[in-house]
């Protein structure tokens, strides 16, 4: 059997050993060989003086930050969880950025120019000319130079790429749409395509990046500021609610109302009303990134022409069966004008609408060589239902037709029909 030998010195680790029958000092024992009998087994009181270690290290312990870089303009920004007005910042790849046993700002080089510092969105841009894998941004006391708190930024993880993008859109209503529903311009919307069509004559669709971007500017097409839309995670809209007045945008004299506005980045339209449908009224969206970079659109809005249908072919009012005019006390009495009425039954397709004579309702009556002014007025008996009845009150002088000969005059005339928002 091979042979075990152990020392053991217990000289200062203890201060009193006691056994249950006798009280001795244990010698150093050598033990070559393992005893043939009962090992015997001693409890001892150890009694050691507490250590104490105290300790000067200063540890910076870095959090990770959201990241945006914008190739195109070589741009780099951080989304902060807080940032105070006399915060400063530095952008690093040097580790060894502070004094050692302190946490005050060492400045060795200064490769990152400090572009911009957005307090409202708590967002700090640097330009940089070569990115590398790792960042440091340093948030500190101006005065003292003492850290507030240090990110760090790694180039495979929590970034976000932007790119600034330009487009040419037309967005049109179809003639299924119905004025203040809300329709949202979408690829991924099939249920829109029915009452609003996208077409893209140039570049990309409008896109909103819920993350990035946190503005839309809406121009006119001389530059001039309509509305601004601010953006949080990709809401928020301008008169995209029941109210009839919205935003005006104008094609000559004529003028669409409108509402808009973004949810989660998708676009949604609303058309309040028109004065001629018949146009496309245009603006320029600018989408401002979290960067401060623009995307550009030039957009149309093309609101829904509806072909309302005249279910009777022809107005035929008679002037020899003249009516009186009915006082509001009941009483008959006579006018010096023709009075007579006439019907117009429209298929509105369940729009509420109004009506008007082009000309002040002033309509040239002719037989051969004769002729007579006609005043048509249009009055709007019931417009429930689908089917609208329209009631045409004419009227001719009986002055201008005392010299003119019997018989049926015609003439032509435009009844224009708008849609009651």
């Amino acid at each position: 059997m091979k042979k075990l030998i152990f020392f053991l010195n217990i000289a200062g680790l203890f201060s009193t050993l006691s056994y249950a029958e006798t009280t001795s000092s244990i010698p150093n024992v050598i033990i070559t060989d393992n005893p043939n009998r009962e090992v015997t087994t001693v409890n001892a009181k150890r009694n050691r003086e507490k250590a104490e270690l105290n300790s000067n290290i200063k540890k910076v312990t870095s959090s990770k930050v959201d990241t945006y870089v914008t190739k195109s303009k070589k741009l780099i920004s951080f989304v902060l969880d807080e940032i105070g007005q006399e915060d400063k910042f530095y952008l690093t790849s040097n580790r060894e950025i502070f004094n050692d046993k302190t946490k005050s700002l060492k400045v060795t080089e200064n490769n990152y120019e400090l572009k911009n510092t957005d307090l409202t969105n708590k967002v700090v841009s640097f330009k940089y000319s070569v990115l590398p894998e790792t960042l440091y941004l340093v948030r500190y006391n101006d005065k003292t130079k003492d850290l507030i708190k240090l990110y760090k930024w790694q180039s495979t993880e929590s970034t976000t790429y932007i790119n600034e993008m330009r487009g040419k859109i037309v967005y049109t209503f179809t003639d299924q749409y119905k004025p203040f529903e809300i329709i949202e311009f979408s690829k991924v919307n099939k249920s829109m395509l029915v009452k609003g069509t996208v077409e893209i004559k140039e570049g990309e669709n409008i896109n909103i990046n819920p993350e990035s971007v946190k503005e839309v500017v809406l121009r006119d097409v001389k530059g001039e500021v309509i509305e601004k839309i601010p953006l949080i995670n990709g809401n928020g809209s301008v008169s995209l609610d029941e109210a009839k007045k919205g935003i005006i945008l104008k094609d000559g004299s004529s003028i669409l109302n409108f509402g808009i506005g973004f949810e989660e980045g998708r676009l949604k339209l609303q058309v309040k009303g028109t004065t001629d449908a018949s146009k496309e009224y245009p603006m320029i969206a600018e989408v401002i990134n979290i960067d401060d970079t623009v995307s550009e659109y030039d957009i149309s809005i093309k609101p829904a022409q509806y072909g309302f249908k005249v279910l009777n072919t022809g107005l035929s009012l008679d002037f020899a069966k003249s009516i009186t005019t009915l006082e509001s006390d009941g009483t008959k009495s006579e006018t010096s004008d023709l009075i007579t009425t006439g019907e117009i039954v429209i298929d509105s397709k369940g729009f509420d609408i109004k009506a008007h004579f082009i000309n002040d309702g002033v309509v040239k009556l002719r037989q051969g060589e004769a002729e007579v002014n006609a005043k048509l007025e249009s009055v709007l008996v019931d417009n429930s239902g689908s089917n609208k009845t329209i009631q045409v009150v004419g009227r001719v002088s009986k002055d201008d037709i005392r010299n003119i000969p019997s018989g049926e005059y015609s003439g032509t005339t435009e009844l224009v029909i708008s849609i009651d928002s």
